[in-house]
């Protein structure tokens, strides 16, 4: 699951915000009673200190009583059983009179004197851990004298870890279905998500399936209305896709045809030309006849190579995309191409260097892969210098495939750089023949291959460099 899906994007929203919201309910809850519990004890506390002022005698003697002295003698041996005004025998108090503890409970705490009336706390230094104790001191009428309730609070004052679990068990002890609620509310969260989403989700991975020529409605099936708009606008381009694509075919169907029955027409006169040029040029003594018979051949040369081009460019049209990709041995077709062009090399006496691996497949076509490689291969001899180097290497990485093949020669001009993939278009003053359509078909190849084919001068010889790099 993608965390930046509209899937993702709904569990991670959804059950951050419902967690955070228990999260907040318990908190709420947990200091609520805790505040609750302190505030109950603190009535409880003022309720004992008041029984246990009212039921000692002090307020009726006077200082200078003798029984005064007797009664607190009494108490010191033996001190009085509260259990009949109500006390728990495990109740905490204490009596204060003048200063000091005349009576307390055998659980009672070592706290300070009273200074005042109401409620308060107080750490036990006595204990091994600090314990807190909350008291409600009540003031004995007409006497420096104390009646002091006290409470262990160490559970709610002194952390909210062991409180909250009192809590918890507490609740799972009282009301154990609102641990049955959480699970399920997420539970319910994750199938409504995944129910409301998954026509959207069906949708899309339509869409990705898609072949790239596949322009075929969408349907709307159970999607949300809110993407209704976007299905709609995205057939309304698959319907303009089809009708511009059945435009395109007619008008290449046309031109196909039109160029064939062209070339048809053209290279038949050509080659009659060519002919009958040659004759002449072998029955004739003339030499200036010789010379311009001869220059007429190669102009009818370079005119059926630029009608071979054309044809070429004709047969490269998008539909070739459509035709089934093969594994393509790139080594192979380099040297059978290098092999037909070695009189041409040889003429020249180039340096033919090339460097191949033992495996250099790709999937492709065939023979539009042969198309480029004679072209970049033809176009190197061409235009390399007498007695020059041709360099043609293969390397692959994981990622991509390339062909360098670099010559010496003159190097392309910064001005052509922009125009060379463009029909027609050659170098000023070029003395080599040729139609100017090469690299028009080679970026053509390259583009049904989803190649890129990169002009750069040769680091180590003065002359130029192409890289023609094919995705693996």
């Amino acid at each position: 699951m993608k965390l930046f899906s509209v899937k993702g994007r709904l569990y991670f929203f959804t059950f951050s915000i419902t967690s955070l919201t228990w999260a907040l309910v318990f908190a709420t809850v947990i200091f609520g009673l805790k505040g609750l519990i302190i505030s109950l004890t603190e009535d409880a506390l003022e309720i004992r200190s008041e029984i246990l002022a009212s039921a000692l005698p002090l307020s009726y003697f006077h200082e200078s009583d003798p029984a005064l002295t007797k009664w607190l003698e009494q108490v010191a041996q033996t001190p009085p059983n509260f259990v009949d005004a109500g006390f728990d025998s495990d109740s905490s108090y204490q009596i204060w009179y003048n200063g000091k503890v005349i009576i307390k409970s055998y659980i009672s705490p070592m706290m300070p004197e009273p200074t005042q009336e109401g409620a308060s706390s107080f750490f036990d230094q006595e204990q091994d851990d600090d314990i807190v104790w909350l008291t409600y001191a009540t003031k004995i009428k007409g006497k420096n004298a104390w009646a002091v309730a006290t409470e262990d609070m160490e559970l709610a004052f002194e952390g909210i870890f062991p409180f909250t679990l009192v809590i918890f068990i507490f609740i799972s002890e009282n009301f154990p279905y609102i641990f049955v609620i959480l699970p399920l509310s997420f539970i319910g969260l994750f199938f409504g998500i995944k129910k409301s989403i998954a026509p959207i989700i069906e949708t899309s991975d339509k869409i990705e399936v898609k072949e790239d020529r596949d322009n075929s409605t969408i349907k709307f099936d159970k999607n949300p209305i809110e993407i209704k708009p976007l299905i709609d606008r995205i057939n309304l381009c698959y319907e303009i896709i089809r009708q511009n694509e059945n435009e395109l075919n007619t008008s290449l169907e046309s031109e196909k045809k039109f160029t064939a029955n062209a070339a048809h027409e053209l290279l038949t006169p050509l080659a009659a030309i060519k002919s009958e040029a040659q004759l002449r040029e072998r029955q004739t003594n003339d030499p200036v006849q010789k010379e311009g018979l001869a220059a007429i051949s190669l102009r009818v040369d370079r005119a059926t190579h630029t009608v071979e081009q054309l044809v070429t460019l004709a047969r490269l049209d998008p539909k070739t995309a459509q035709e089934k990709l093969k594994d393509v041995n790139l080594c192979h077709v380099i040297q059978n191409i290098s092999a037909e062009l070695g009189n041409k090399i040889s003429e020249k006496d180039i340096d033919f260097r090339v460097s191949l691996p033992e495996q250099c497949n790709l999937r492709g076509l065939s023979s539009a892969i042969g198309v480029l490689c004679r072209n970049l291969i033809d176009n190197a001899v061409r235009y390399c210098s007498e007695n020059g180097v041709i360099s043609i290497e293969v390397f692959s990485d994981t990622s991509k495939l390339t062909l360098r093949i670099k010559n010496t020669g003159r190097p392309i001009p910064d001005y052509m750089r922009d125009y060379i993939f463009d029909r027609f278009v050659r170098g000023a003053g070029e003395e080599e023949t040729g139609s100017g359509l090469g690299m028009s078909i080679v970026k053509r190849v390259a583009e049904i291959h989803r190649a890129e084919v990169l002009l750069s001068d040769p680091e180590d010889i003065t002359g130029v460099q192409v890289d023609v790099v094919f995705p693996v």
